[in-house]
């Protein structure tokens, strides 16, 4: 018997062959398997998504920062006060259906089809993440997710596309496709900070979302690609290349009948928007849309939300309502450009070599330290030789003119001698009978020019001042028709000094003359001789209760207006005469409701009686005298500007000529007007043309011919109100030494009488 080898393996020891692997189980479970595994790593992936969406409550519920509206009296949107979004929501029915069209035609064909997530979008995102590219494929349901929600991100990955489709598929749920798309137009990007479809049509079309034409409606959607590469400043072509592309995709889906509509035409239509300043800058009423946005934040932070939380103008979506009249506003610019236009070349003709800096250098230095380029340099710590050097070096400048801007070289100081020869003005219209300002113009440009000359800016007011002393003097017994000696008045100085005495602009005395001569021919005795009789303290008392609030020094002169006062408050107290003596504090700002349209705040009229109804309308009387009595200073307004409505008004002209200044009175409107140079040195060698009949008078003239001629204004031509039982006798205009006792009877020295 022969025994097995050690190196023979024995039959029963030889192991079995192993089955492959995938023969271990049966093959049914194998596709479970994988089915499971795929499960696993998709739900851990969501799970991985869903942690980074925004809050189920965010997203049901979005909240966007919304622009606040600034609106006129009349309805017209002023401006949108906002931070980094300028963002106005509108409803569907306000915007045009092209806009719809084309943005779901451009987007989204499939937008009514599908629950937020197209599946052919779902293959071509899978297409490019194969490929490498993640953008694009989304629908607008996935990219309001991304525009409302900055959780779900802007980066450009699968994961950033997986949030935006969860994030859809719950805005589907939730809301209907109608409010998907409003929201989206309300919210989207268009052109830099302007948000939503209405705000883009305004900014660069000049109308509202719903008065959208074709052309326009595919322009803005086209900027949706990209507003960087399809700017339609900067890159009109190829804005309208793609414009054209929007247009012929609404053909592809039936949104265009081209047998109904010449789409060659209206691709051939040339892209036009409006020129694009500033958001400050553009528009109407600048001074008074800076005023009103002071106003309202100083507000906000006095008066907070029912959970103590503070209002924020730039984001709550809050509409305030103005008591300006846009087209009141329009008249007032109106004259504003076209007096001054007028006044400009005769000043500089007037000024040229006889500027004051070329006597006196220290103005340019005064001028110059009170510039922004100035006090930047003292910022950083330069010296003041350093900046004056900086103020003489040439730079690439833009400066203002008459005629249109204009791109120059000119240094600094050079800038400073140009600007400095500009005559400025302010001028406010104001509702007598309930002291709403509907007109308010704070300067002639506000771009170059951006100090308020109607409530910031306080300067001599001369003559005007005028009425408040004869106010005092009516309400302590004098009539228009008592007569009072045309000679020198002398007032006591209290530190022992040389007495006071005014004398008359045209240096005449001699002979008497009615309390209704002496404020039409802006007689300075007369004047002096009531301030006199009833006290500085009790006319300072007098204006104070019309209107005036800034501080008055009770002292003799004051009668001739040598006291510093605002347009709005001088033209507010004028406004008392004319309301049978009860004085309202002038108001710009209604009401303001929250975006959801709840009355937040109201601002009713201040008013209190600051003089009986029949002084007040005896005061109309007079001021009347102004304008119809011969010599009066007013009296250009019947012969060179052909008025004829009941007027009363005042001029004022301020030492050497500084300020010229114009406040007149009709029934329904009261405006003020004040013209001169910032710096006060700068002014008119005569009185000729410093005079405010001359500097002022022309703008009031401009405006009111306008704003009666305005047939959608309708203001009616009345009478001032009489007040119920009024007896004063009415005191006739004074004969002129000609014997000619007809008002509208004005030769040349009465158009250029002195006051």
């Amino acid at each position: 018997m022969t025994l097995p080898s050690a190196h023979t393996p024995r039959e029963d020891s030889v192991p079995a062959t192993r089955p492959a692997f995938w023969k271990k189980y049966p093959w049914w479970m194998y596709p479970l398997a994988l089915t499971g595994a795929g499960f696993l790593v998709v739900l851990v992936f969501f799970i991985y998504v869903a942690f980074n969406l925004p809050p189920l409550r965010e997203i049901e519920d979005p909240q966007s920062r919304l622009s606040s509206q600034l609106l006129s009296a009349d309805g017209e949107v002023l401006d949108n006060f906002f931070t980094e979004e300028n963002r106005l929501p509108v409803e569907l029915h306000q915007i045009s259906p092209f806009v719809i069209d084309a943005l779901v035609a451009t987007e989204d064909s499939r937008f009514y089809d599908h629950s937020g997530v197209d599946q052919y979008s779902i293959l071509a995102i899978f297409k490019r993440f194969v490929s490498g590219t993640t953008s694009g494929a989304s629908t607008v349901t996935m990219q309001l997710a991304r525009n409302l929600f900055d959780a779900v991100g802007k980066d450009r990955s699968v994961f950033r596309k997986l949030k935006e489709m969860v994030t859809a598929v719950i805005l589907e749920r939730k809301y209907t496709k109608e409010e998907i798309i409003r929201t989206y137009l309300n919210t989207v990007s268009i052109y830099g900070n302007t948000y939503g479809i209405e705000m883009a049509a305004r900014r660069l079309f000049g109308h509202q979302a719903r008065d959208l034409t074709l052309e326009g409606s595919a322009t803005l959607v086209a900027m949706l690609k990209g507003q960087g590469v399809y700017d339609p400043v900067r890159r009109k072509e190829r804005v309208m290349v793609r414009r054209n592309h929007v247009i012929l995709q609404m053909v592809k889906h039936g949104m265009l009948n081209p047998d109904s509509i010449n789409i060659d035409s209206v691709k051939s239509i040339d892209l036009v928007v409006i020129p694009q300043e500033l958001d400050h800058i553009r528009g109407a009423a600048p001074y008074f849309r800076q005023a009103v946005r002071e106003y309202v934040v100083n507000w906000c932070q006095q008066n907070p939300k029912p959970d103590g939380t503070t209002y924020d103008l730039y984001g709550d979506g809050l509409r305030i309502f103005t008591t300006l009249d846009s087209r009141m506003q329009a008249h007032a610019e109106a004259a504003v450009r076209k007096h001054m236009r007028e006044m400009q070349p005769i000043f500089d003709k007037h000024l040229k070599g006889r500027e004051p800096y070329l006597r006196e250098p220290e103005i340019l230095t005064d001028l110059m330290r009170q510039s922004d380029r100035y006090i930047r340099g003292r910022q950083a710590g330069k010296t003041e030789p350093e900046i004056v050097q900086e103020f003489e070096q040439a730079i690439p400048m833009r400066i203002f003119s008459w005629e249109g801007d204009i791109d120059t070289v000119i240094s600094p100081i050079d800038s400073i001698r140009y600007y400095s020869k500009f005559l400025e003005t302010g001028m406010i219209a104001i509702d007598p009978e309930n002291g709403q300002v509907k007109a308010w113009v704070g300067g002639i440009e506000y771009k170059y020019f951006k100090y308020d000359h109607v409530a910031k800016g306080k300067r001599q007011v001369g003559s005007t001042f005028k009425p408040f002393v004869y106010a005092a003097a009516l309400d302590n017994g004098w009539k228009p028709c008592d007569q009072i000696l045309n000679q020198p008045v002398f007032f006591e100085n209290p530190n022992g000094g040389p007495m006071w005495s005014p004398k008359n602009s045209d240096g005449k005395i001699g002979g008497k003359m009615t309390l209704r001569r002496g404020l039409a021919t802006s007689t300075n005795m007369i004047t002096a001789y009531l301030m006199k009789k009833v006290g500085p303290q009790t006319v300072a008392n007098y204006a104070h209760r019309m209107g005036i609030t800034s501080e008055l020094d009770p002292v003799p002169s004051l009668c001739l207006g040598t006291t510093d006062l605002t347009v709005m408050e001088l033209t507010g107290a004028y406004c008392t005469f004319v309301n049978q003596g009860v004085s309202n504090e002038p108001v710009y700002v209604s009401r303001i409701e929250d975006k959801h349209g709840n009355v937040i705040a109201e601002f009713p009229v201040q008013s209190h009686r600051a003089m009986k109804a029949d002084r007040a309308y005896t005061m109309i009387t007079l001021l009347q005298g102004v304008v119809d009595e011969p010599g009066g200073t007013a009296g250009r307004l019947r012969f060179r500007y052909g008025l004829r409505q009941p007027i009363g008004a005042k001029t004022g002209t301020t030492q050497n000529h500084s300020d010229g200044w114009f406040v007149g009175v009709t029934p329904h409107v009261v405006a003020g007007v004040w013209v001169g140079c910032s710096d006060r040195r700068m002014r008119f060698r005569s009185i000729e043309y410093g005079q405010g009949a001359s500097l002022a008078l022309p703008i009031w003239a401009y405006f009111m011919k306008s704003v009666y001629g305005d047939k959608k204004l309708d203001i009616p031509n009345d009478p001032f109100t009489k007040p119920s039982g009024y007896t004063e006798s009415y005191c006739a205009p004074e004969e002129k030494e000609d014997g000619s006792d007809d008002p509208y009877r004005l030769n040349s020295d009465d158009l250029d009488g002195f006051e």
